[in-house]
């Protein structure tokens, strides 16, 4: 795959002497999502921001798409890549709909195109552009601010779009909602993701690959979601991964028609899994069951159950399969 963003030998050192990145050389493919995870110190909004050149790198070279961003003008270079932090940063005395359309007005677009583009987008978040356009940031959950600032990113399709703890400010519930939508749509629309994130499980759940950090900017793995939790390449990255790798594991894995064992009844008032559900869904149901068996189904049929030794097979597998990887460079999606 193209490269989208390239960092070589990138340096950040502060007059104080901190270093807030060492030596650091990354390679973000075009259309994927990468996130940086890593202990709070560790350079990962740094690096964020040294993309877009809002922290100036003490050395080494970044391109975008080819392109050093530190040989053009930095304002033009902002407006080729979106940018959504976790307090959003809507402006308060302009609507929705304003906030939206900042940037095609800064590049002179009419008006038709312009409100056309915004209502486009509000769709395209989830937020319907009758009932929203017009109110203001403080008139918004959450949650709805968070998806005004993805949109306002996204107005003038960027190739690239930076996130710097994006959805840290929403509740947990709201959060996982969001999280899904996102990635829905970076999947749509096929942006370059870079995503800041402290949370471990937000970043095996939405990254397509996974840069592991610590501090100094020092980049201890770089792989994806399953290869990170089943096989830490340091002991920092296994300290970071923590005890809950089988569990975030099942986050990642789907149903599928070998790990059923054949149907053995009608199925009961449970939750219904379909084959390619998440395993941890289906983990719930399965856990909710007295029988220790759930119905799958596939379309309106039932095509077998799922019992505990399935499920392990499955999580089996996912790990196999990372054990099996040793090509870190290539993003590997498994849900």
């Amino acid at each position: 795959m193209a490269t989208a963003i390239r960092f070589e030998h990138v340096r950040k050192a502060y007059a104080d002497g901190t270093v807030a990145v060492g030596d650091l050389s990354l390679d973000v493919q075009e259309h994927e999502l990468l996130a940086l995870v890593g202990p709070s110190g560790c350079g990962k909004s740094t690096t964020l921001r040294m993309a877009n050149r809002l922290v100036e790198p003490t050395s080494g070279r970044i391109f975008l798409d080819g392109d050093d961003v530190t040989d053009v003008d930095a304002v033009g270079l902002r407006r080729r890549i979106g940018y959504v932090i976790q307090n959003v940063g809507l402006f308060p005395h302009r609507t929705v709909g304003q906030n939206v359309a900042t940037v095609p007005r800064l590049l002179g677009w009419d008006k038709a195109r312009t409100r056309a583009r915004t209502g486009e987008l509000l769709e395209l978040v989830g937020l319907e552009p009758g009932r929203y356009a017009r109110r203001y940031p403080h008139e918004l959950s959450g949650g709805e601010r968070q998806r005004v600032g993805v949109a306002r990113a996204l107005a003038t399709n960027p190739p690239v779009l930076l996130m710097d703890e994006p959805f840290g400010a929403v509740d947990p519930v709201g959060r996982r909602r969001l999280q899904t939508e996102f990635r829905r749509i970076q999947s749509e629309i096929g942006t370059t993701v870079m995503l800041v994130t402290h949370d471990v499980d937000e970043a095996v759940r939405l990254a397509d690959r996974v840069a592991v950090l610590s501090r100094g900017g020092v980049l201890e793995q770089l792989s994806d979601p399953v290869r990170l939790l089943a096989a830490p390449a340091s002991a920092a990255v296994a300290d970071l991964v923590g005890t809950g790798a089988a569990v975030r594991l099942l986050a990642l894995g789907t149903v599928e028609r070998r790990d059923l064992s054949p149907a053995t009844g009608t199925p009961g008032d449970g939750p219904v899994v379909r084959v390619g559900d998440p395993l941890d869904a289906a983990f719930a149901a399965l856990a909710a069951q007295p029988s220790g068996r759930v119905a799958v189904h596939e379309g309106d049929a039932v095509v077998g159950e799922l019992d505990a030794p399935g499920l392990l097979a499955a999580l089996h597998r996912l790990v196999d399969g990372a054990q099996d990887r040793t090509d870190d460079t290539a993003p590997v999606r498994t849900a």
